[in-house]
Order: structure tokens, then C-alpha cells, then sequence
């Protein structure tokens, strides 16, 4: 470890989706410096590499205790974090993927240390949603995204628009504020499906996700429809993703400025018309 000081109390970083293959050279440095680094991440080999950068290399997946709530166990990792640094800083919190996506410990982890005069940095890292764009071959520049936690989105009843691409994560979990061992509940699986069957037809097809977590491992992707959702949720790992595709795309509605643009319209996109962006040159044959 350099004895040169970092400008922060507690580092925060991401380890990417998978294993330590994805792990950037930020997120190296900054374990590499710590005293000590705290881990939530249950890929093979995380661990055991991480002990090759930094001396002292704490598994906080060991707090999850079976049945108790979630928000506890999250509380929990971020108090055994903060007290380190306030022991022997800096140090370092590596969280599974991204640390600011569905990673409650950084947000607890950066309000402690707000009201300790602690200082935090923040590293980004590979998402399960980055990964899930290139598993399923989606851009979202294409329609737009709407990205929902499962339970957020039934207790809400945030409206959704079927005509924009749709993520919903940690489906499996949606009701759920328990760390339960088990397949996850049926009753509340059909909440969620009936919820999305008030925007969606039961006959449109949504994707499960399974993202890899090790470089020898495949994607697993299902392809639904929305009126079994809830069945097929069921069956699927906990850490399963669900996206569903528009419906349609949407018209549009300002002529004009698309005429100056030269977007195409949907009977043009149907009938082969090629997108053009004004001052792009021309791609494929010409007539």
C-alpha cells in the first residue's frame, strides 16, 4: 500500500457483473491503498483476489442473516464500514456491479459519513443494466428506457408507458422486504403481473434476465409472455431481471421538425426506409 494519503475516509467502489473480469483500474487503485476493504459480492474467486491488493479483506455477505429484513442487514454492512474508517482510514467499500445501482449500503455508508466529517469517494462500475443491454441487443437511444425497482413500482402504481423500453428489476423480490430463503411468493409475483397487464396485452412477451457472473458462464434469457409471468418469475433465480420491449413506437407528433431532420416515418421505417441525420453521408447502395 502507497503511504501516500487519499483524499477520502471511505472509498467506494464497483466490481462489475462479472467476477473480477470487469473490475476497472479506478477500482483497483483505490483497494490497492486501503487498509482494509469490505466486499459484497458472491462472484467465484471475488474474494480471494481482492486478498492479492489489499492486507486486510472482509466478506460482508457473512452479515446476511436468513429471514431478517433487508434494510437491517444493509444498516448493518454500512456501520461495520464507517466504524473501520473512523479506526484506521481509508478504506475501502466494493460492492457487486455498480455501487450506486439498487446498492442501499453506499447511500447509508454516505449519509454516516456526512454527519462524521468523513470524506467518501465514489467509483462507477459495470451495472446488471449495462451487462443487460448487450445480452439482449438493446439501445435504449431507440425508444427511450423506464428503469423500475418491482416493489416501488406496484405500491406506487407508477404509470408506464408500453410504447418505451421497460426494465423491471429485482422482480423476483417485488413485496418481498425480507432476506427469505426459498422460491419467492407466488401472491405476490401475480400483484406484479396483473399490475403490467393494466398497460400490457397478456400476449406480449417480456425477457427474463439471469446475467453471468463468471466469463465461462452464458446469460440465461426466457422469453415470456406477460399473462405467466408471475409462474415463470417464480421459478427463476432471485437475481433475475425483467425487460419488455414497446408495444409499438410511438408516432410522431411534430411533423415539421422531423421533416428538417429527415426522420423517417413508421410506414417509411416499415417499408425499408433508411434513418438519415442531416449531415451524415449516405450508407449502403445507392439507386
Amino acid at each position: 500500500m502507497s503511504s501516500q494519503r487519499l483524499p477520502f475516509d471511505i472509498g467506494i467502489v464497483g466490481l462489475g457483473v462479472v467476477g473480477t473480469y470487469q473490475m476497472s483500474r479506478e477500482a483497483e487503485e483505490t483497494i490497492r491503498r486501503s487498509t482494509q476493504t469490505f466486499v459484497i459480492d458472491s462472484g467465484v474467486g471475488v474474494v480471494h483476489f481482492l486478498k492479492t491488493l489489499c492486507p486486510k479483506v472482509t466478506n460482508l455477505l457473512t452479515s446476511s442473516i436468513p429471514g431478517a429484513p433487508r434494510r437491517a442487514i444493509y444498516r448493518k454492512m454500512a456501520s461495520i464500514v464507517v466504524a473501520a474508517a473512523m479506526e484506521d482510514p481509508p478504506v475501502c467499500f466494493a460492492a457487486y456491479g455498480h455501487p450506486k445501482m439498487y446498492c442501499q449500503p453506499t447511500t447509508l455508508i454516505q449519509r454516516a459519513a456526512l454527519l462524521l466529517n468523513l470524506k467518501t469517494s465514489v467509483s462507477a462500475g459495470v451495472s446488471s443494466l449495462d451487462s443487460l443491454f448487450v445480452d439482449l441487443n438493446v439501445d435504449p437511444g431507440d425508444d427511450g428506457l423506464q428503469v423500475y425497482d418491482a416493489t416501488d413500482l406496484v405500491i406506487r402504481r407508477r404509470p408506464l408507458q408500453n410504447d418505451v423500453s421497460c426494465v423491471i428489476m429485482q422482480a423476483p423480490l417485488v413485496l418481498q422486504p425480507l432476506n427469505a430463503p426459498g422460491v419467492p411468493n407466488l401472491e405476490n409475483l401475480r400483484i406484479l403481473q396483473n399490475y403490467l397487464l393494466e398497460f400490457y396485452p397478456a400476449h406480449h412477451h417480456a425477457i427474463i434476465a439471469i446475467g453471468r457472473t463468471h466469463p465461462l458462464l452464458f446469460t440465461i434469457k426466457e422469453k415470456v409472455p406477460l399473462g405467466r409471468l408471475a409462474h415463470s418469475l417464480q421459478q427463476a433465480a432471485k437475481s433475475a431481471t425483467v425487460y419488455i420491449p414497446p408495444v409499438r413506437r410511438r408516432e410522431i407528433a411534430a411533423e415539421d421538425l422531423a421533416k428538417k431532420l429527415r426522420v423517417p416515418t413508421e410506414r417509411q421505417e416499415e417499408t425499408g426506409g433508411v434513418p438519415r441525420r442531416l449531415g451524415r453521408p449516405p450508407i449502403g447502395p445507392q439507386s
